[in-house]
């Protein structure tokens, strides 16, 4: 009898309600796809969840055997954070993956494996919404437990902002309740803290009254007008209200297959205020018009044409207080040249100058959470994505994304320091994989000041790091 086999028949044994997938089983193979190729590990076994007790008789198991433990949710992470090699993947993904709304309390209730797509879809039909992911296909967990920046934060904040409840199953298999009342201390942990503390099965989510449709959608611009239209950007931002949102999209290979240049525009309002509101943009005459009034629930499917799922890629970004013309510039010309060096991979790299309103999110005190960048510093996207599975193809296409980060962080960093220089607040955001995702060192700065609390909330319910995958945090000794 195989390893696996045995865990399958000791988790049957103990009473699993669900699907215990192992190598050899039909549907094996899909069960480790995720959206990034390059992420995918051959799992011992992937128990594919029907409740929360299934999860605690898999933690307990993996737990009193030794067996590495991952969590899937969207199975959206570039760095492997939801695939292990030869253990053990809790996979919410086929079975807790409904999405139910109270009109009456407005509250939305997704299972742990939902993704942004339902959420935005069922809520809608009550007029009603939520901060959710900006590429609808991502999974709720990681959005909800990492921080959650999306186009309605500039009137409603983060993602965390906005969970009034989860349902969790922690390292030693407790299923608990975590609200403001409730296991609070677990519940700041949780906002921001990411995976480190167990599975959640359910998260309930504050409704805020919405608008069918929106004026939202790309203008393409000729790539040669890239200063022009950082300048038409920061000038609108000046003056942005928490009902706009703007991205700013370079890539090397766009529609059309070479460098591209798109500003995304969302106005959650009517399009004559919402042309008049980008007119700094508008004037500058894009070649083509693509914004429109569009349903709220497509929304966020604006970019899910560049982020197909099962394909490789790499993410990575970083945070700015603003870009002055000559540094989008000297940004974008970078990034041709990273991506034009010979390669055996066709090769496509994005940079992505995301303006959401952030008022909202910085009216938040720093540690009223665990996430603690509750400061107006705009983030910035990286990705690349690439074909071949060679090994030495994701290094390169790696090292060309952290070249493009390095010379951005430091064309960006003047500007910082004419506004003071950076704070204790400027951590990063962790859902853009700013660093090693599975480092230690890099969680402890990512998380600055709030570090030694979470440290404690560590100690407390997972001491052994049943959960080490996503920005692993140290149990406190004393």
């Amino acid at each position: 009898m195989s390893t696996s086999t045995s865990w399958k028949d000791a988790l049957t044994s103990a009473g699993f309600t669900g699907d215990l997938v192992t190598p050899g089983d039909a549907d094996y193979e899909s069960a480790l796809v995720r959206f990034a190729k390059n992420s995918q590990k051959k799992a011992g076994l992937v128990a594919f969840v029907k409740s929360p007790e299934d999860v605690s008789l898999v933690i307990k198991y993996a737990s009193a055997n030794n067996i590495p433990l991952v969590i899937r949710g969207g199975g959206h992470s570039s760095g492997g954070t939801s695939s292990t090699d030869g253990g053990i993947v809790i996979d919410l993904s086929r079975h807790l993956k409904s999405v139910r709304i109270d009109e009456a309390k407005r509250m939305g209730y997704a299972g742990g494996g939902a993704t942004w797509a339902t959420v935005d879809a069922e809520a809608i039909k009550h007029g009603l919404a939520t901060v959710g992911g900006t590429i609808n296909h991502t999974g709720v967990g990681g959005v909800s437990l990492g921080g959650g920046y999306g186009w309605l934060t500039g009137e409603h904040g983060l993602t965390i902002d906005n969970l009034l409840q989860a349902t969790i199953v922690t390292s030693n298999g407790s299923i608990l309740t975590v609200n403001e009342t409730t296991n609070s201390d677990l519940f700041w942990g949780i906002r921001g803290g990411g995976s480190n503390f167990g599975c959640v099965t359910e998260f309930v989510y504050r409704l805020h009254p919405q608008r069918s449709h929106v004026f939202a959608g790309p203008l393409i611009f000729p790539v040669p007008r890239i200063a022009e239209v950082a300048a038409a950007a920061e000038e609108w931002y000046s003056n942005a209200s928490e009902k706009e949102g703007l991205m700013v999209i370079t890539t090397n290979k766009g529609p059309m297959g070479g460098p591209a240049l798109l500003a995304v525009v969302f106005f959650n309002g009517d399009e004559e205020e919402g042309k008049r509101r980008f007119k700094s943009l508008f004037d500058l005459g894009p070649v083509k018009t693509l914004a429109a009034m569009i349903p709220y629930e497509k929304l966020n499917a604006l970019q899910n044409d560049h982020t197909k799922y099962n394909q490789n890629y790499h993410f990575t970004g970083g945070i700015r207080t603003s870009i002055s013309p000559d540094v989008a510039k000297k940004v974008f010309d970078k990034m041709l040249e990273t991506t034009n060096a010979p390669s055996e991979a066709d090769m496509k790299m994005v940079v992505i100058w995301e303006y959401h309103v952030l008022k909202k999110l910085a009216s938040v005190s720093s540690d009223a959470t665990a996430f603690p960048m509750r400061v107006q510093r705009p983030v910035t996207v990286m990705m690349v994505n690439w074909t071949g599975d060679d090994e030495q193809l994701t290094l390169d296409a790696r090292q060309r994304l952290d070249a493009i980060k390095a010379f951005s962080d430091e064309a960006l960093a003047p500007a910082f320091e004419e506004k003071g220089g950076k704070t204790e607040l400027d951590t990063g955001y962790t859902n853009m994989e700013m660093g090693d995702p599975r480092s230690e060192d890099v969680a402890r700065a990512i998380f600055g000041p709030n570090y030694a609390r979470l440290q404690q909330l560590k100690k407390k319910h997972d001491p052994n790091m049943v959960f080490k995958t996503w920005y692993p945090i140290v149990p406190a000794t004393a």
